[in-house]
């Protein structure tokens, strides 16, 4: 029998390899639930037509009647690749942050945590200097506080993650330690989770699943604690493995400063089940999330499934001094030297600045800014680009 956490994980697991818009599986329940009873009745409802209409065609079908004797009804047509600008691909999607705060705070968008919110991180200037974390609503354009950030310098996030309930990050306060800590995203009081020393204090990821906060280390092996505190637990069977988003992880380190090694698995660390990458010959530097792969050869950057299926040349990949992401964000889009390509529509949306910047996510992040303005940035919120189907 398994407990109530390898169910909800096997879930998400099973989450992961339905379409992928980006929407949180456990904060999407209440709506499936919905629609399973719709489905229900339309299932009913189907079945019961099928009754009489099969009345109604039997003598056509024994009688050697062939399909034209048959209604049927057309496939919907694939969305057309376009390419404009993200303003106009996705005009819910993208949203104008003040870089100043009301208080004179200077502001970074760090993950999208709803279509609508973005998590921000906000310091004030000066000797007394203090860092908090804030949601920016774009419909309202106003923030609200998460939490105050500990008071001792210097003090650095250096990634977070938040699945909806809580966020939490991985920080150090002038010290070789490394700290984690959570908040709930409604509202409340930083609170150490644990402290990390030695070679257990090089973080490479972090990740946040209902009652937990799971991190891997830089130098290979996956790691859990409860959000309420207590000793980490190394979690079996993850030697040299680096998490990418929970439950999945790689062989390979996500990071920008990878060189040319390839992925050569993906786990599922719910069931401890691993799938094989199928590269093209020659390629290097392949990164894969659940569904795509990312990499490059001598033609430049490609993109694929991770059975080496549906194989597709993707310009502009490893235009920047450093990738922005090694493997897809969201499942679906992946960053350009100059916009984002939307995997699933085959569009891309294009995004004129000189520079451009990934949030500051502990897994594969969901904003991307840039500046448009001395005074403010825009923001492509991923969260809230439409789904596909």
């Amino acid at each position: 029998m398994r407990t109530e956490d390898e169910l909800i994980g096997a879930l998400r697991a099973a989450g992961e390899h339905a379409p992928d818009d980006g929407a949180d599986l456990l904060a999407g329940v209440a709506l499936r639930r919905r629609r399973r009873t719709r489905r229900r009745v339309r299932v009913l409802a189907a079945a019961a037509a099928v009754v009489v209409l099969s009345v109604g065609i039997r003598g056509a079908v024994l009688s050697g009647g062939g399909e034209g004797d048959m209604a049927t009804t057309p496939a919907p047509e694939p969305p057309v690749p376009r390419s404009a600008p993200v303003e106009e691909l996705w005009p819910d999607a993208v949203l104008t942050l003040p870089v100043q705060g009301p208080d004179g705070a200077h502001r970074v968008p760090m993950i999208g945590v709803s279509p609508t919110e973005v998590l921000v991180l906000a310091r004030t200037p000066g000797k007394e200097a203090r860092g908090r974390l804030e949601v920016y609503d774009s419909t309202t354009k106003k923030s609200r506080l998460v939490a105050a950030l500990p008071r001792p310098r210097p003090f650095v996030i250096h990634s977070l993650a938040a699945d909806g309930r809580n966020v939490v990050w991985q920080s150090t306060s002038g010290k070789s330690a490394r700290q984690i800590w959570t908040a709930p995203l409604a509202g409340g009081r930083a609170r150490l989770v644990t402290e990390l020393t030695g070679d257990r204090a090089d973080l490479d990821a972090i990740s946040v699943n209902g009652d937990q906060v799971i991190w891997s280390e830089r130098s290979g092996g996956v790691w859990r604690v409860p959000l309420a505190g207590g000793t980490p637990d190394r979690i079996a069977a993850t030697d040299g493995l680096h998490l990418l988003r929970w439950p999945w992880a790689s062989d390979a380190p996500a990071g920008p400063d990878l060189g040319d090694r390839n992925q050569t698995v993906l786990v599922d660390l719910t069931l401890i089940t691993s799938h094989e990458v199928d590269s093209r010959p020659g390629a290097k530097g392949v990164r894969c999330g659940p569904h795509w792969c990312l990499g490059r050869d001598a033609g430049g950057g490609f993109l694929q499934r991770i059975d080496g299926s549906d194989l597709r040349d993707l310009d502009g990949v490893f235009g920047h001094p450093k990738p922005l992401s090694m493997a897809p964000l969201l499942n679906r889009f992946v960053p350009l030297r100059n916009g984002v390509h939307d995997i699933a529509t085959g569009s891309t949306g294009t995004i004129d600045a000189r520079t451009l910047a990934l949030g500051m996510a502990g897994e594969p992040g969901t904003v991307l800014y840039w500046r448009k303005e001395q005074s403010s940035y825009k923001v492509l919120n991923l969260a809230a680009v439409p789904s596909a189907q």
